[in-house]
Order: C-alpha cells, then sequence, then structure tokens
C-alpha cells in the first residue's frame, strides 16, 4: 500500500507540472502581422507602419526591433522596457515612436513622422521573447507630386540650342515626354537627368535639342494618375 500511495503522487506530480507548462506555451508563442498591402504616405506627412501579435498579448515585456534590410540597419528598438537609440539609423533620429499605451493589446506599430523619400522601401517588425521571435515585412510605398514643369531656351555653344524643362519635388521618379505642334511624340531626341535631393525627393531635367525654326513644344512630367504640363514656343 505504501508503494502504490507513493506511485499515485508521483503521477500527481508530473499531471500537476504538465498543467502549469500549458499557459507558459501559449504565452511564448505567437504570430507577427503586418498589413495586407502597401502604405501609402506622401512625402512631409506623418504615418504609421501597422504591427500587431496575434494573439494579442502584451509586448510590454518583449523585445520590439524595427530594422530595414540588413538586421543591424535599426530605425527602432525597444528592449527591457526601454527606447534604445544608439544604434538606431540617424535618418530615423527623433522621427519614429511607438504606441506604449497600445502594449496591453499586442500592437507593435511604428509612428513615423515627416515621411521623406529615403523613407520609401521595406520594413521588418521583429518581436522577441526570451525563447520564441516571429516577424513581418511591410512595404512602404512613399509619394510626392513635384512643381509645375519650367522651360527655358539654352545655347551650349558651337550654335546648338536645346530646351531645358524642369520639375522638381517628386517621388518617384517621373517620366517626362516631349511633343512638337502637330502632337508628335520627340522625346527620343531628348535626354533626361535626375537628381536626388536631402530629404530624397527627385528632381528631373530634361533637354531637348531644337533647330534654327519656328515650332512649338510641349514638355508633359507624369507620374501614374498625376500630369503636369508646360508648353513653350522653343523661338
Amino acid at each position: 500500500p505504501g508503494m502504490k500511495l507513493e506511485l499515485e503522487s508521483v503521477w500527481i506530480l508530473i499531471i500537476l507540472l504538465s498543467f502549469l507548462q500549458i499557459p507558459v506555451s501559449i504565452s511564448e508563442t505567437f504570430r507577427v502581422l503586418g498589413p495586407a498591402g502597401p502604405v501609402v504616405a506622401a512625402a512631409g506627412e506623418d504615418t504609421v507602419l501597422p504591427c500587431y501579435l496575434s494573439p494579442s498579448i502584451s509586448v510590454l515585456d518583449l523585445e520590439i526591433r524595427w530594422f530595414r534590410g540588413d538586421f543591424s540597419e535599426l530605425v527602432f528598438l525597444y528592449r527591457k522596457h526601454k527606447n534604445l537609440f544608439d544604434y538606431q539609423l540617424p535618418s530615423y533620429k527623433g522621427r519614429t515612436d511607438l504606441f506604449p499605451e497600445e502594449f496591453p493589446r499586442g500592437n507593435a506599430s511604428l509612428s513615423l513622422k515627416d515621411v521623406r523619400g529615403t523613407d520609401d522601401g521595406l520594413y521588418t517588425c521583429l518581436v522577441q521573447s526570451a525563447d520564441w521571435y516571429k516577424e513581418a515585412m511591410i512595404d512602404l510605398a512613399v509619394r510626392a507630386l513635384g512643381t509645375q514643369p519650367s522651360v527655358s531656351l539654352h545655347s551650349t555653344g558651337g550654335g546648338q540650342t536645346q530646351l531645358v524643362c524642369r520639375s522638381e519635388g517628386w517621388f518617384p521618379a517621373p517620366a517626362v515626354t516631349w511633343t512638337d505642334r502637330d502632337g508628335q511624340d520627340v522625346t527620343s531626341l531628348s535626354s533626361t537627368t535626375v537628381e536626388r535631393d536631402s530629404r530624397g525627393l527627385l528632381s528631373v531635367s530634361s533637354y531637348l535639342p531644337v533647330k534654327q525654326e519656328s515650332n512649338i513644344f510641349s514638355c508633359l512630367v507624369k507620374r501614374l494618375h498625376h500630369l503636369i504640363s508646360t508648353t513653350v514656343p522653343s523661338f
């Protein structure tokens, strides 16, 4: 009888330990979810890159790491209840934050202020516990509509003259199209350069050689769903 009682005690202890381990296992495993499609943001505005845990367990005691490309390209790091900025990419300093009031609901989303062209691209939201981690990819698509094109006439020397069409503040880069007075596309005769400013926005300059005869040309600078044009006589 004594042996039987001892065995029963062992089985009870094993069963009890098994039940105690169940909630630990559930709390340590989760999925990280992002949006189904790209997050579209206008340059100069603020935006949010969504990132949530499923199930919606608290992220207060977890590590949240936002990065681009390589694991070390830190956009934001939250660890041991602190925001750590020492290794953050310089271009994101002062522009990023999380939502601590939403931590209990599993919200690890990133707030990004003053969106720039250089912010465009893929981000990774990684959430990690002591022995488990998951991540989600978020695509940020930055959009900016540029300025009205300006067209000027320049002499390049050697008796050659060209029209120069300029527009700035775009993202992504727009397409430039030239047409003459008859509506004929003469873009193939032109050359176009693109430059990036300190905020990652793009300026385009397109050069069209013109002959010593009267004509009227139109310069169209366009991005999907947006078109800006300027018409100018060559002489």
